[in-house]
């Protein structure tokens, strides 16, 4: 009967493992899907920024090589796409929509270049400024990130499905052979005058041991190696960071500083195109350094994180009103608030969530002063913090979507910014374990609300911390 059960083990274990497989097959599957469709955004972007540099330098060898190269791996790419999403008629739809549109991206960049081949920069010029290109890449990026939530949601289904199959096959697996193990003792038991029979039992369950102590080593060697990759990638993480600040920004700041001293020295000899470009130049390259700051900003909430302390909220709220200061005076803004709880959390990325939410606030105003008014409520195990204002308000359909890296509502020359700034918001809250969503309007203002879990902690703890600082103050 233990011999029976151990095979059938084996088999519903080795069908569980392979329904595993193909379970992790599909997450892959998702996880490739979405690199596809970064790349395809990726060269769409490359062939506009090649397009421009032949557009105003003329040098055909150095940016329309690179051109035809990007478009024709934006097609590669896409046809990836389509044939990796064959399974799911609603990415199809989508990929058949995202191919309609690099083709008419490609045929406005082709269009503007051959203008400029055959009337030169001014022409070309006048016809970029005509054309409706930069609102197909709108419209590019707006279908890809769609394609890229759909695949997301399968990601994170196919995720808690491939999880599921773990936990079967490893229920089966421990249950199997714990119900082997019972059936021999069973066994034992009832040969137990029989002592040949009796140590062949024990020689078996010694061995069974001992191939345990070895998985459990085997485990522990590939939880070492874990620890070691992951403290590896993190200092890769670091470096980076260290790269984008300085070798990145530097560069930057060079080609800023240069242009606006060519634009003081020349601009008198420039025409107005001259002048015009060298403003091009110089505000690409403040939005790129801004660019750079906020996703560095972004990329550090989990690689440089704290560890989680008692914090008031009245103290990270004050920083936050500190750093906005000029803004808060500049704009006449009023800013209210009510009692604020102690939560445990980080309270530097906490003062960047109630920054980010009141900049906003006063930057999408109406045209009325600016008004902020600041609450936090018990929600069960939660506190709810909410941030009002008496701005513009945006329409509830688009709620969730301001909450993604990149996505704005409104052009550059209405309301700058880099659209990050909420996104910082989303994954501080929840690295603290909360959430955050928005309610209101258009021409209503605007609600921002988010959670913290309540911090419950006790006198003695609270006394031997403050006593512990000031030790450490007078040491």
């Amino acid at each position: 009967m233990a011999l029976a059960i151990l095979v059938s083990v084996c088999v519903l274990s080795y069908r569980a493992m392979a329904r595993t497989g193909q379970d992790r097959d599909w997450v892959t599957h998702s996880n490739l899907v979405l690199e596809r469709l970064d790349a395809v955004l990726a060269d769409a972007t490359e062939a506009e920024n090649a397009q421009r540099g032949y557009i105003i330098t003329g040098d055909e060898e150095a940016y329309l090589k690179t051109f035809r190269k990007a478009v024709e791996s934006a097609k590669r790419e896409e046809q990836q796409v389509r044939g990796l999403t064959a399974d799911n008629t609603v990415q199809q739809r989508a990929i058949d929509g995202v191919k309609r549109l690099l083709a008419e991206k490609f045929d406005g960049l082709e269009q503007a270049i051959e203008t400029r081949r055959a009337g030169g920069l001014a022409a070309a010029s006048e016809a970029v400024s005509r054309g409706a290109d930069g609102q197909r890449m709108e419209q590019i990026r707006i279908a890809v990130a769609s394609m890229r939530e759909e695949e997301g949601r399968l990601l994170v289904q196919r995720s808690k499905v491939w999880e599921e199959s773990r936990r079967v096959t490893r229920g089966m697996i421990f249950g199997g052979n714990a119900l082997a193990l019972l059936f021999l003792i069973l066994a034992g038991i009832a040969v137990q005058q029989e002592m040949t029979q009796r140590k062949r039992a024990e020689d078996e369950v010694r061995q069974a041991n001992q191939g345990l102590e070895e998985r459990v080593a085997e485990r522990t060697a590939e939880l070492d190696r874990h620890a070691k990759e992951l403290a590896r990638s993190n200092s890769e993480l670091e470096q980076f960071a260290y790269v984008a600040s300085h070798d990145l920004q530097e560069p930057l700041r060079m080609v800023a500083s240069f242009t606006q001293l060519l634009g003081k020295r020349y601009g008198d000899k420039l025409d107005s195109d001259g002048r015009d470009f060298i403003h091009y130049a110089v505000d690409g390259a403040n939005r790129m350094q801004n660019l750079i700051s906020d996703l560095l900003s972004f990329s550090r909430i989990e690689t440089q994180e704290k560890v989680f302390e008692s914090t008031s909220c009245d103290f990270v709220l004050n920083r936050a009103l500190g750093n906005l200061a000029l803004t808060i005076e500049e704009s006449g803004a009023e800013i209210t608030w009510g009692a604020l709880p102690q939560v445990m959390g980080d309270a530097k990325q906490l003062s960047q969530v109630f920054q980010n939410l009141i900049a906003n606030a006063i930057k999408f105003r109406g045209d009325k002063p600016p008004k902020v008014e600041i609450q936090a409520e018990a929600d069960a195990d939660n506190w709810k913090i909410s941030v009002r204002d008496n701005g513009i308000g945006i329409s509830p359909e688009q709620a969730s979507r301001i909450f993604v890296i990149f996505q704005r509502l409104h052009t550059r020359t209405e309301y700058p910014g880099t659209g990050i700034g909420l996104s910082i918001c989303k994954k501080i809250v929840e690295r603290h374990g909360g959430r955050i969503w928005m309610e209101g309007s258009p021409g209503e203002g605007s609600a921002f609300f988010f959670t913290l879990p309540m911090a419950k902690i006790q006198e003695k703890e609270v006394r031997q911390r403050d006593e512990n600082r000031v030790s450490a103050a007078s040491g």
